[in-house]
């Protein structure tokens, strides 16, 4: 009882303070992240099945938090789990991108986009992805809170009531701005890619003694190559031109503000991918997926 009410009272010294903010803030972009998640997953879902999904999603991550801080310590000593994480929630954005693609393509003769995913199928999303983010999660936490299990508790509460609110409200705003979806994805494959740099750069350190990042990518590119080639259709070429007729003039000014942006700030913008890893990686993923939707454009012209 004595060191529960010691580290309640360590809150509210400078240190402490200084932790639960560092907690509160970790809290918030990850468990927005889990709330992007269960909200793509769902998004397809109506009425009371999508709030049963997005209850059993919050009681799953909930229930992942509990075991990843109980066992936080143990789980900081096993070298190659952020990896793992990784690969896995970069499973999870492919799928997510996939079915995207899917619902961007198919139509059923009423105009209506086919439903790709059921009550199951956003669960089993929903699971993965709350392994690896609650994994990401509570690791960080358990490093911003000092040990302070007060602290630890209090931010495992506040991120279960954010994602609570938040999963339900994305899920809606999904069905009114589609858009919002692919600023989801591009959020879950920012965090996967962090988990990966993380993660391979722990292996580097204590197991291959080696740089194992440009293998890593180069067998990513591979897989997703392999997976878009089999399972993705390419991209309608009427809707490309009709979509770059409507928006020529946001891509002229992004083209140039572009251009005038590498003259000025340069040394700028390489220094900051430098000291950002994650983004220059993110941006080479979406270059990577752009140069594969343009090669498969161009094979089905090919064959005809």
């Amino acid at each position: 009882m004595e060191q529960i009410l010691s580290q309640v009272a360590g809150i509210f010294t400078t240190a402490g303070m200084f932790a639960f903010i560092n907690v509160m803030l970790i809290d918030i972009v990850m468990s927005g992240d889990n709330a992007i998640v269960i909200g793509l997953a769902t998004k397809t879902l109506k009425g009371a099945e999508r709030k049963k999904a997005i209850a059993i999603g919050v009681i799953l991550a909930t229930v992942l938090r509990i075991i990843f801080a109980c066992t936080a310590v143990m789980l900081l000593k096993v070298i190659g789990l952020k990896f793992a994480g990784g690969i896995l929630l970069l499973y999870v954005a492919w799928k997510f991108y996939s079915e995207l693609r899917v619902e961007k393509n198919e139509e059923h003769t009423d105009g209506k986009p086919v439903a790709v995913r059921s009550l199951a199928g956003a669960i089993w999303l929903i699971i993965l992805a709350d392994v690896s983010m609650s994994l990401d999660n509570v690791l960080a936490v358990a490093g911003a809170s000092g040990e302070n299990l007060a602290i630890l508790g209090i931010g495992l509460v506040f991120s279960i009531l954010l994602m609570a609110v938040a999963s339900n409200y994305i899920a809606g705003k999904m069905d009114k701005y589609p858009q919002i979806q692919w600023l989801g994805l591009l959020i879950i494959l920012f965090v996967a890619i962090e988990m990966l740099l993380s993660g391979s750069g722990e292996l580097d350190k204590k197991v291959f003694h080696v740089n194992i990042l440009p293998f890593t990518a180069i067998v990513l590119g591979i897989i997703g190559f392999h997976l878009h080639a089999r399972y993705v259709k390419p991209a309608s070429e009427e809707k490309i031109a009709a979509w770059f007729s409507g928006n020529w003039k946001w891509i002229f000014i992004a083209g140039l503000l572009l251009l005038l942006s590498l003259c000025f700030f340069g040394d700028k913008i390489h220094r900051f991918f430098v000291g950002h890893p994650a983004v220059l990686y993110l941006v080479l993923a979406i270059i990577f997926f752009l140069f594969i939707e343009i090669i498969s454009i161009l094979r089905v012209r090919h064959k005809r």
